[in-house]
């Protein structure tokens, strides 16, 4: 009897250290789960923060002499930044020097709400026929540090002005 009470005994502290080690890698598992959550939210926040959105009539985007102009405003609730900003049309991609930015307002920051022009190069594009254009920026944080993504498509049309 007493060898049967100490089998037993023996059987119950092994089952007992066998469920605390699947416990402790459960919580280990979830605490990366959690901790991974928490990293995807933060980037999302940050994602949904920089937006923009181009608001030109799509039917008659000025176009001069070879030189398009979009007007792009920001819809986010952050800063934008107009030195990364890359905006492309009918294939031509425009970007730094090959583009000009102008703040409508002739403020220095493309704060939530406010609207830049951008003008850039495009050859060859007739009116009545639909193109396909986007933009893309960086978010900023209060500190000027970049932060998340904005961009836009759209199909548009040229009106030569």
């Amino acid at each position: 009897m007493a060898g049967s009470a100490v089998s037993e005994l023996i059987f119950f502290i092994a089952a007992i250290m066998i469920s605390s080690a699947v416990a402790v890698t459960l919580i280990d598992v979830i605490d990366n789960y959690s901790e991974s959550l928490g990293d995807e939210a933060a980037l999302l926040r940050g994602e949904m923060g920089a937006d923009m959105r181009m608001i030109n009539d799509p039917m008659y985007v000025p176009y001069s002499n070879g030189t398009l102009t979009i007007y792009l405003k920001n819809t986010g609730t952050s800063d934008l930044s107009t030195e990364d900003l890359v905006v492309s049309a009918n294939r031509t991609v425009g970007s730094g020097s090959g583009i000009t930015v102008s703040l409508m307002d002739n403020s220095s920051v493309w704060s939530p709400g406010k609207t830049v022009s951008v003008s850039f190069s495009v050859p060859n594009l007739t009116e009545g026929v639909d193109y396909h254009g986007w933009a893309s920026t960086s978010g900023l944080t209060s500190g000027g540090a970049r932060r998340g993504t904005a961009r836009d498509e759209f199909i548009f049309r040229v009106w030569e002005v």
